[in-house]
C-alpha cells in the first residue's frame, strides 16, 4: 500500500484537484492522510464535504485532519505517523498528478528491492540526456536537486531514522533527501509525472527575489548541517556552497530581478 500525504493550508481553489489526481489513479492500493495546517479560508469545510459524496469504498481510505498552524514539514510529519502503508508519496495541495504516476513508479520499486526512494519529473523540467531513469547519488544530489517533493515516493521505513525539519521553513525537502541519498539508493524517473496547477515558477511564489533568497538561505543552510555531520568534507562544503551560489545568481537573472 502507498500513503498519499497532501498538506493543506488556505487552498480551496486548488485542494480538490489534487486529491482528484490520486483518486484517479491507475495504481489502486493507496490510501489518503489529508492535514489542514490551520487554513483560514474555507479548505477543510469544502474537502469535508467533497469526502462526503464519494462512495464509502473511497471514502474509507481518505482520513482528514486539522492541525494549528505549524508548517507544511509538521503536517508531512504527522501525515506519516498516521500513514498505514510501506510507501510514502508526498503531494502538495496545488500540485496533481499523472494518473499513471504511481503504477510507474511501484514498477521500478518492486524490481529493485534495495531503491528507498523514487522521484520524477516535475512540471515541464526533465533532464536534457535521452534516458528513462537515472541512478542519483549522494554526490550527484548536493549540486542538482533532482527531487521535486510532488514526485517522490519512499519506503516509511526511513522514516525511523530521518524525518522533515520543522524548524526548517525553506529547502527543508532537500535537506530530507539528501540525509536519505547520504545511505540509500535512490532513483530519478525522466518523465513529467506530476505538476503545478498554477504553473508558478520553480523558486518562489511569484519569482521575488526575497523569495528566491529565503530558498537559497535554506540550501545554504543544508550543506552547513552535512558539513558539521561529517557527510562532506571541507573542500567538498566549499565546492556546494560556491555552485549554489552561482546557480542563485543564474536564477536572478532569469527571473529578470538584476
Amino acid at each position: 500500500m502507498i500513503s498519499v500525504v497532501i498538506p493543506t493550508y488556505n487552498s480551496e481553489k486548488t485542494a480538490l484537484a489534487a486529491i482528484k489526481s490520486v483518486l484517479f489513479q491507475t495504481y489502486e492500493n493507496w490510501n489518503i492522510i489529508i492535514i489542514d495546517d490551520g487554513s483560514q479560508d474555507n479548505t477543510f469545510v469544502l474537502i469535508d464535504e467533497f469526502l462526503k459524496t464519494l462512495p464509502e469504498n473511497l471514502s474509507a481510505k481518505i482520513k482528514l485532519l486539522k492541525q494549528q498552524n505549524r508548517g507544511p514539514s509538521a503536517a508531512r510529519n504527522l501525515g506519516v505517523i498516521l500513514s498505514k502503508g510501506e510507501y510514502i508519496a508526498f503531494l502538495d495541495s496545488d500540485d496533481c498528478w499523472d494518473k499513471n504516476k504511481l503504477e510507474i513508479q511501484m514498477k521500478y520499486m518492486k524490481n529493485d528491492d534495495s531503491l528507498y526512494l523514487c522521484a520524477t519529473a516535475f512540471g515541464r523540467k526533465r533532464i536534457k540526456k535521452k534516458t528513462d531513469y537515472k541512478y542519483i547519488s549522494f554526490r550527484k544530489l548536493l549540486f542538482k536537486n533532482y527531487f521535486s517533493t510532488p514526485t517522490v515516493l519512499v519506503k516509511k521505513k526511513i522514516f525511523n531514522q530521518f524525518e522533515f525539519d520543522v524548524n526548517q521553513r525553506n529547502s527543508e525537502d532537500y535537506k530530507l533527501w539528501l540525509q536519505i541519498a547520504y545511505e540509500y539508493k535512490c532513483l530519478y524517473i525522466n518523465e513529467v509525472l506530476a505538476s503545478n496547477q498554477e504553473n508558478k515558477k520553480d523558486y518562489g511564489e511569484s519569482g521575488l527575489s526575497a523569495n528566491l533568497w529565503k530558498m537559497q538561505k535554506g540550501e545554504l543552510s543544508n550543506f552547513v548541517f552535512l558539513y558539521k555531520q561529517s557527510k562532506i568534507n571541507g573542500l567538498l562544503f566549499l565546492g556546494c556552497i560556491f555552485f549554489s551560489n552561482l546557480k542563485f545568481c543564474i536564477r536572478l537573472i532569469k527571473s529578470k530581478i538584476l
